[in-house]
């Protein structure tokens, strides 16, 4: 096998799909709730708000083909067409995986809506178990110590540093926009790059504490080609 020269790592929700994969299945929310049960807002982990929400669906009978057929509904973000399509080409070159505090069930249904599962090598995200075909029960990917910008039960920057040794890669590639992307910009080196999506938190962030590597922000993929293929040429 040879050696792929780059390392690309997606996000998922709001850097490959332009929402968030969690609250864009609340549009299903039973006939008579405006909003979720009260209570729910005390959980202060997301990742354990979010099973809440998927039993609180099962136990509302709303099923989960449903919640398929709602997630197939969300659009990739303006351009990413272009760009994960611009990577399927250059497969020969690039390692390209997601790592993402979504969840499997959610990323497969879109990637398959979408027919891009191809472009990705791998998958870090947290768990699912479907019961009975009936119920989403979801799981953290890991616990972690970190105390940086991380949710407790993930840390990007230890999903890369225990299963890639960047130095193996020309240059590493990261897409990201949210908060949980700055700790894995960290461990960039000068020659990589961080695609950060304008607007959203990790922009911000960025602006208070810098990183080492290349910043190149995007409003779409396009601009994101617009820098890979000084690099493939």
């Amino acid at each position: 096998m040879l050696k792929k020269r780059f390392l690309f790592i997606f996000d998922f929700d709001n850097t490959i799909v332009d929402d968030n994969t969690d609250t864009y299945i609340w549009k299903l929310l039973p006939e008579g709730h405006k909003s979720l049960p009260p209570q729910f807002e005390k959980e202060k982990h997301w990742n354990k708000f979010m099973r809440k929400v998927l039993q609180f669906y099962y136990h509302n009978d709303i099923s989960v083909q449903q919640i398929k057929t709602c997630l197939q509904g969300m659009e990739l973000t303006q351009g990413f067409d272009e760009l994960l399509n611009f990577i399927r080409k250059n497969k020969e070159q690039i390692e390209c995986i997601i790592a993402s505090d979504s969840n499997t069930f959610f990323i497969d249904s879109i990637l398959e809506k979408q027919d891009i599962k191809d472009v990705f090598d791998k998958i870090y995200t947290n768990p699912v178990q479907i019961i009975d075909e009936m119920e989403i029960s979801i799981f953290p990917y890991h616990k972690n110590e970190c105390e940086s910008t991380c949710p407790r039960n993930m840390c990007k920057r230890t999903i890369i540093l225990d299963n890639y040794q960047l130095n193996n890669y020309e240059k590493v590639c990261y897409f990201g926009d949210g908060k949980n992307d700055y700790c894995p910009g960290t461990i960039l080196r000068k020659e990589d790059i961080i695609f950060v999506r304008k607007g959203y938190g990790l922009e911000k962030l960025i602006n208070q504490k810098d990183l080492e590597c290349e910043k190149v922000y995007f409003e779409s993929g396009i601009d994101c080609i617009n820098r890979l293929k000084n690099l493939l040429l």
